[in-house]
């Protein structure tokens, strides 16, 4: 049985984006998460030191979020994953950020990037 935890709906913070304005004053981006780690363990003996901290990862990120400064979604994402990785070593990550208000004149829209990490 495959099991995952869903983080949905983090909003961060950052510095990210092609125009100064956006690098220097940061913006808004929401982030849904997807973890994958071995719960069999939590599952079994209900034991909290066997399963993902999630309010870990919502306080590293959200605090490594006002660190980071790029061009690009694409750049931001890839931080993101490499954050996770080296605090929580989990087997496969999926993660969906989400600039929620890119500007684009004329466009009212959100504009999202999908990666996936997997440790072998």
């Amino acid at each position: 049985m495959e099991t995952y935890l869903k983080i949905k709906n983090i909003k961060l913070w950052a510095r990210v984006g092609v125009l100064e304005e956006e690098r220097r004053l940061g913006q808004l981006f929401n982030l849904d998460l997807f973890l994958w780690a071995d719960f069999e363990n939590c599952i079994q003996n209900d034991d909290i030191k066997k399963t993902v901290d999630y309010s870990k990862v919502v306080e590293i990120l959200k605090s490594q979020s006002k660190k980071i400064y790029c061009f690009t979604i694409e750049k931001y994402s890839d931080e993101i994953l490499r954050i996770i990785n080296e605090e929580f070593q989990l087997n496969r990550i999926k993660i969906i950020l989400t600039k929620c208000k890119p500007p684009i004149i004329g466009f009212d829209g959100e504009v999202s990037i999908v990666r996936f990490f997997e440790n072998n």
